[in-house]
């Protein structure tokens, strides 16, 4: 009985291991391209507060946005001249102006830096250096903003809104 089984089951490996007659071998290519992408976020508005056009000091703000790249892209941020820009204005050097909604205007202007010398404008040679994105970890930048003394805007909420554009 013990023979006659282990035939039975001797049959049943041979039939089941497959017979290779040869083989062959070619190799598959696996490529990829890693595209250059970023996204833009604000993080933060520029929020004035209140305006008193009798002081003697213009009224700061810092606003921020996050930007992510891909490792390798060097993005430019470019800030917009807003909804209200006024007479003169352009992409390299913006007259913004918050509106209350009706025919008066507030001017400010948001800068790169702290001592609040270069406008943030929407050209490669008005907005920051590009930086060379080095992981895929977000980046604040911050938004320096003012609104110069003595002007003759009447009393009321105002706001505008600045297109922010991260260019990679």
């Amino acid at each position: 009985m013990k023979k006659v089984l282990f035939g039975i089951t001797l049959g049943i490996v041979v039939a089941a291991a497959p017979a290779f007659g040869g083989s062959d071998t070619e190799n598959v290519g696996v490529s990829a391209t890693v595209v250059s992408s970023c996204s833009i976020t604000a993080t933060s508005s520029v929020a004035f507060g209140d305006y008193d056009a009798l002081s003697a000091t213009a009224n700061d703000a810092t606003g921020s946005i996050s930007v992510a790249c891909s490792v390798g892209s060097s993005p430019k941020i470019w800030l917009g001249q807003g909804a209200n820009a006024g007479g003169g204005s352009t992409e390299a050097v913006p007259v913004r102006r918050m509106n209350d909604g009706g025919t008066n205007y507030l001017g400010y202007q948001l800068y790169q830096e702290n001592g609040r010398t270069n406008v943030w404008g929407a050209t490669d040679l008005s907005s920051p250096a590009a930086l060379t994105a080095a992981s895929l970890d977000a980046v604040t930048s911050t938004i320096y903003g003012r609104i110069p003394i003595n002007q003759l805007s009447t009393v009321g909420a105002y706001t505008d809104t600045v297109l922010a554009t991260i260019n990679f």
